[in-house]
């Protein structure tokens, strides 16, 4: 684990101080928190964009094959819902 100093104005200190005891937790509990959401951020952006790959690349590799799920034209999606009312 490592440790770091970090310089806060003294307002900012006080406000962030006041807002830890108020939920019952410690500034040091805190920032460690607040840099995992940060950088998770970043890793959400990151797995997004690696999924849309996939899906684009699974569309592209599949969509012609056979057995394929699609695509398919909105009237063939719904052609055997219909056919049972008439």
């Amino acid at each position: 684990m490592k440790t770091i100093t970090v310089s806060l104005d003294d307002e900012l200190y006080q406000r962030a101080d006041e807002k830890a005891v108020a939920e019952a937790t410690s500034l040091s509990q805190v920032v460690p928190e607040l840099l995992s959401e940060w950088t998770a951020e970043e890793d959400r952006a990151a797995l997004l964009t690696e999924m849309r790959r996939l899906f684009q690349l699974a569309d592209e590799r599949d969509r012609l094959k056979e057995g394929s799920a699609g695509p398919f034209p909105r009237e063939e999606l719904y052609a055997e819902r219909l056919d049972r009312f008439h």
